[in-house]
């Protein structure tokens, strides 16, 4: 009972911000890059963090899951197809440099995402994705380049919050609304 405890006042002390996400995850082995933020909690790392590599100033969104094991292997255990031996399937994730993962994606085991990809929200990744492209969907897949994404997106209604802060941020957007600007 008493390491229950520890434990949930551990993961919520390491939870409070993406420094001690980034410390926590690096003492269980986990490889976290520089200036890697994680708005996902500690726990989108499962049980094998160790099996997590990260590269530098990546981003990922609330709800990312890093799973590192297939559990459908019950399934075959249960029917005792390894002579009566328990077994697990688990595999690392490696994922590039500046790399974003949308809210709520799933990358699954034995996944490599290149540098300066894009993961849209909700994808499931489950296989590798390239250098320099964005993929999106179930199962993800690439839809376009990097550089088609800039071009997409440069002519759209981009704000710099660089320096601004959060209240600033509002009365700018609350005014871009107003306007119909956004």
């Amino acid at each position: 009972m008493f390491k229950k405890i520890v434990k949930r006042i551990e993961l919520w002390y390491s939870n409070r911000n993406w420094a001690s996400k980034r410390k926590y995850l690096i003492k269980k082995g986990a490889v976290i890059g520089e200036g890697t933020r994680l708005n996902c909690k500690v726990q989108a790392f499962g049980t094998e963090p160790y099996l997590i590599t990260c590269g530098n100033d990546c981003l990922f969104a609330g709800g990312v899951s890093f799973i590192t094991h297939d559990g459908g292997i019950k399934v075959l255990n249960t029917l005792n197809k390894f002579n009566g031996r328990r077994m697990s399937k688990l595999a690392q994730i490696k994922i590039g440099n500046n790399v974003y993962i949308g809210q709520n994606a799933m990358i699954m085991p034995g996944v490599e995402i290149g540098d300066n990809v894009v993961i849209g929200a909700g994808a499931i990744v489950t296989h590798n994705i390239p250098d320099n492209v964005v993929a999106v969907g179930i199962p993800a897949t690439v839809k376009k380049s990097i550089d088609e994404y800039y071009e997409a997106t440069v002519n759209k209604k981009l704000f710099c919050f660089e320096g601004h802060s959060a209240e600033e941020k509002e009365r700018i957007l609350t005014e871009a609304k107003k306007k119909g600007v956004i």
